[in-house]
């Protein structure tokens, strides 16, 4: 009976050593089975991942590459730039000089007539151009000159010659010379003017000038104190 009995607990024994065994067994090979799935899985995503990158550069390969180049814009050799035209503008301001209306100076221009028997000189000493509008005489800013009389040998005839208009037209005006050296008006010089808003030439008749070399300026008076023009006044000597 014991021998039995051992018997028995050793085939038992055996048998629960084998089943551990067999699950032992059984574990590693599910342990395996399950590595070797997530390396599968691992595997696949590494692909996918680069199959992914590899398309992504051949999309931008082929999106580069069909896209045309954009042309680089070359400056016209035509247009000024803003930095061009600033420094043509401070030379233009730096070079820039004040304009300085020069005062009427006489000058003297002979004109040479031929005649059948004498040959005539004529000379025009020009005073300027000016305005007034005073009641009384007044002398024109800067219209005078000086004429030495006897620089001119033979003088036939001596006029005061002069264009004037009125802007507003109604009103008359007066102009004359007047020898400043000899503090008198010069006799017969003045030109009455009748009143135009246009400008009209007058001439006053024969005058005497005094000798030697006088200081001559242009007088203006007007008749309602508005504004008269002077566009020109003159003096023409003529000589044979």
């Amino acid at each position: 009976m014991d021998t039995e009995g051992s018997l028995i607990e050793e085939s038992e024994n055996k048998r629960r050593f084998n089943f551990k065994e067999i699950l032992n067994i059984r574990h590693l090979l599910i342990f395996f089975l399950v590595f070797f799935f997530l390396n599968l899985i691992y595997i696949d995503i590494l692909l996918i991942q680069g199959l992914n990158k590899q398309t992504i550069v051949q999309r931008f390969e082929n999106i580069t590459s069909q896209t045309p180049a954009k042309p680089i814009s070359t400056p016209d050799s035509n247009v000024c730039p803003q930095s061009c035209i600033s420094q043509i503008n401070s030379l233009i301001n730096s070079n820039r000089t004040a304009v300085i209306t020069p005062t009427p100076q006489a000058s003297i221009i002979p004109i040479q007539q031929t005649g059948n028997s004498s040959v005539a000189k004529e000379y025009y000493i020009p005073f300027g151009s000016g305005s007034g509008s005073s009641p009384d005489w007044q002398n024109v800013p800067g219209l005078q000159a000086s004429v030495d009389s006897s620089a001119y040998s033979g003088i036939k005839s001596v006029v005061f010659e002069a264009s004037l208009h009125i802007p507003t037209g109604n009103e008359t005006a007066s102009v004359r010379l007047y020898d400043v050296t000899q503090n008198h008006p010069v006799w017969n010089s003045q030109i009455d003017f009748n009143g135009n808003s246009n400008s009209v030439f007058l001439s006053s008749p024969n005058v005497s000038l005094d000798s030697g070399n006088n200081v001559y300026a242009v007088q203006l008076k007007t008749q309602l104190q508005s504004n008269a023009v002077l566009d020109q006044s003159r003096l023409h000597i003529t000589t044979q």
